[in-house]
């Protein structure tokens, strides 16, 4: 790997990075007539600064306090976010004001490399960040203003055996696999007749196939994985506790509208050695309540991946699998030059003793929450190749790095929320990328195109192991 593109900017700079997925959002770069103005300012710097998507650049006062930034439109934008971003940590006081009104909407102490400021949302044809008091003067790189998010946050009720997914999977129509009019229902106990139903499929009928029952390489007639291939409308259930595929997976590709629900997958290393992989073009799979693991007393490289993507896929939710004793648990895009907007929810998933790839996320975006990780043994969200992903109350349990950008000539980007951190321990790297803590904060925002019900973080583990894996709920 190289890094030294990277690695030459200072650390902190490559920590404040934006994304240009967030910038698209950004109504103080896209908004009406976007300007900027402000009380004073150095020879050298511009009120522009702030709002140039660019943090090598940044607006300074002529003095320390009692200063004014401002963004400004020439028609009104609703907001009801703004992320300020200073190179240094000189503000001590400030306050945000809806310059049409005098209304002031959020003030605090200080304001450092990120700080998100949410707020009731407000039309206003200019916001301004006033700077009460500096112990010198401040450098505000970025002034970002957000609008309504699409996507509000219902919190709760949670349901864990819901018929429809939640995140990204919810898009383009739904995913409902082999549920459906006219839809056929067949039921398998070996892996020639898995194969066999899939194989003499009706294309014009949606397919659910029940599994009942051990699947083995050796009852698999030849077979070294499942291909869920060129094709539409499918899904994979197990009935009750009794479907285990023991050492052989699943591949969807070239496929759409897939489920696969109530599964125990383990111990795959022929055919991809991943125990569920999708390759692109695909659209719209559902994960769900799935339990799959491999060991960890064995080479790092003798099993693949848990669940994977690659190519050309979108529109994806992982969601109530229990995942674990797993070297490398979760890769989307295969490399550095797999480049695809990708877009991934992952949600109320339970990592455990694995040690890294929880996920590995390069290009496009993806949405964690409410998932409990534990014994993350080496590395375990890591953003890469401009992906940004919105990481939102998770909580993370004798973890080793739960979020970095690693391994690649591009760092990621996060958006992070309300997660909580026990027993966490955090080892920089500087040959290899960035962490994202101790004092975790976003280097992005990443508004959604859905709704969704989110826990309080305090309640999420309970919830989780209540809830992920197999034989959970009555499919």
């Amino acid at each position: 790997m190289k890094f030294g593109r990277i690695f030459r900017i200072s650390l902190l700079n490559t920590a404040l990075a934006i994304s240009a997925v967030a910038q698209a959002n950004n109504l103080a770069l896209t908004g009406p007539g976007a300007g900027a103005d402000g009380s004073s300012k150095v020879s050298g710097s511009s009120y522009g600064d702030v709002k140039d998507g660019n943090l090598q650049s940044y607006w300074q006062p002529a003095s320390n306090n009692g200063q004014r930034v401002s963004v400004k439109w020439s028609s009104a934008v609703t907001a009801s976010q703004v992320v300020l971003r200073e190179q240094g940590s000189n503000v001590t006081s400030w306050r945000l004001v809806n310059h049409d009104n005098g209304a002031v909407l959020a003030s605090g102490t200080g304001i450092g490399s990120s700080r998100t400021v949410n707020f009731n949302p407000v039309s206003t044809k200019k916001l301004n960040l006033e700077i009460l008091t500096a112990s010198s003067a401040p450098r505000i790189a970025e002034f970002e203003v957000y609008g309504n998010a699409a996507n509000p946050v219902e919190p709760g009720p949670v349901n864990a055996c819901a018929s429809s997914p939640q995140g990204y999977a919810s898009l383009n129509g739904g995913t409902t696999g082999g549920a459906g009019s006219n839809a056929v229902t067949v039921t398998v106990s070996t892996g020639s007749q898995l194969v066999s139903a899939l194989n003499n499929r009706d294309v014009n009928r949606p397919l659910t196939i029940r599994v009942n029952g051990t699947i083995t390489p050796g009852n698999s007639g030849g077979a070294s994985k499942f291909d869920i291939k060129d094709m539409n409308n499918v899904s994979i259930i197990g009935v009750g506790n009794n479907a285990l595929l023991d050492g052989i997976g699943i591949k969807i590709w070239r496929a759409n509208n897939v489920i696969i629900r109530n599964l125990r997958i383990r111990y795959v290393n022929i055919g991809d050695k991943d125990a569920i992989t999708i390759e692109g073009p695909a659209r719209n799979i559902w994960i769900d309540h799935n339990e799959i693991y491999n060991r960890l007393n064995v080479d790092k490289d003798f099993y693949d991946e848990l669940i994977s993507g690659k190519k050309d896929i979108d529109n994806v939710t992982i969601s109530y699998n229990y995942l674990h004793d797993s070297w490398k648990t979760s890769l989307w895009g295969s490399n550095d030059s797999d480049n695809y907007n990708r877009r991934i929810t992952f949600h109320h998933n339970h990592w455990h003793k694995v040690n890294s790839r929880l996920p590995l996320f390069r290009f496009g975006q993806g949405h964690i929450y409410n998932n409990y990780y534990n014994d993350i043994q080496d590395t375990g969200i890591n953003s890469r190749m401009g992906a940004t992903i919105r990481i939102e109350n998770n909580l993370f349990e004798n973890a080793k790095n739960p979020i970095v950008s690693f391994y690649s000539n591009n760092i990621g980007y996060w958006d992070t929320r309300g997660n909580s951190f026990s027993n966490v321990t955090w080892q920089e790297n500087p040959g290899s990328g960035i962490i994202a803590g101790p004092n975790v904060q976003p280097t992005a925002v990443l508004n959604l195109p859905y709704s969704f019900n989110l826990l309080p973080t305090n309640q999420v583990k309970a919830h989780v192991l209540a809830n992920a894996g197999v034989n959970k709920c009555s499919f």
